[in-house]
């Protein structure tokens, strides 16, 4: 077999994850193929009980630190696939998450809908594990949208919810952004080196306790933003910063409009390459960034934890 196939299990109860998981991974391990489990503690450890020794052929991670955002997810897949060039690849995936803003559920989903384009040539096999008891029906929806094929009763089928990725990121992005509160500070960005703009965003990061390491990566990450506006979009150019809940949000807005390709940032950029590592860079330091543009003109919005 060659090329991803990419299938998601809604499961009910434990039964469900052994009836089918089990042999799943039973069978790649005969045919020698690289194999990952990555999932919540609890089933982690009756995987490991069920496979007995071997579970020692298995390699685990637990999804609490392999699904801190998209980006990330897909830099540790791509690491464990560059690790595993020469087999086939078997992969239980987990994802942990239960529920989440509307931009996070929105983003996760479109998570989901990439892997079936970054890693379309992969010769692997992965089976989504979704907790259809205490996981957000968006979530759910979303998660039938993006897997070409359904496990029902340890049997898979094509999943006629489908939708290709291109439907898929069109309708993340089709709805504007909501607008930035009224107490959001503003900078017009005027200064091509950005003196001023580090020095807005350092300190109203600092005021809003944001730890020392935080402010580096938002430094980092609202920088390769706005150095990209300057070079590539139209001034006007701002910038607002305002505090949500426990992140720290950044719009940097220019009056350009301009049309990125169908996987902008989200996929790790050809060690080879000299360009494509400023916005899987931004991606990789933000905990959720959401860019839209049009004739109005292109906002990359940044949210980073205060803490």
């Amino acid at each position: 077999m060659t090329g991803l196939i990419h299938q998601v299990l809604m499961y009910d109860n434990e039964k469900d994850i052994l009836d089918t998981v089990v042999p799943f991974l039973q069978e790649g391990l005969s045919a020698g193929e690289a194999v990952l489990t990555v999932g919540t503690a609890p089933n982690l450890s009756c995987l490991r009980q069920a496979l007995g020794t071997d579970s020692d052929s298995v390699e685990f991670a637990d999804s609490a630190s392999w699904y801190i955002q998209p980006t990330r997810t897909i830099n540790n897949y791509s690491s464990f696939i560059a690790e595993n060039a020469t087999a086939r690849i078997r992969v239980v995936a987990e994802p942990g998450w239960e529920t989440g803003t509307p931009a996070q559920i929105s983003e996760w989903t479109r998570y989901e809908s990439i892997i079936n384009q970054a890693f379309a040539d992969v010769s692997a096999s992965v089976l989504c594990l979704y907790d259809r008891r205490t996981t957000d029906p968006e979530l759910l929806d979303g998660a039938l949208r993006t897997h070409p094929q359904l496990v029902e009763y340890a049997c898979a089928r094509c999943n006629g919810a489908y939708l290709d990725p291109a439907t898929v990121n069109a309708r993340v992005d089709r709805d504007p952004l909501p607008a930035p509160p009224p107490g959001a500070v503003r900078l017009p960005i005027d200064d091509d080196d950005l003196s001023a703009l580090r020095s807005f965003i350092s300190g109203h990061a600092r005021h809003h306790g944001m730890s020392r390491p935080r402010v580096n990566d938002l430094l980092v990450a609202a920088t390769e933003v706005a150095t990209n506006a300057i070079r590539h979009g139209r001034r006007p150019i701002s910038c607002q910063m305002w505090r949500e809940d426990d992140d720290l949000i950044v719009d940097v807005t220019d009056a350009g409009r301009w049309l990125p390709d169908p996987l902008p940032g989200f996929v790790p950029p050809d060690p080879s390459s000299l360009s494509g590592f400023g916005l899987w860079g931004v991606r990789m330091l933000c905990a959720l960034v959401q860019l839209r543009t049009g004739p109005g003109g292109t906002t990359v919005r940044l949210h980073i934890p205060c803490r």
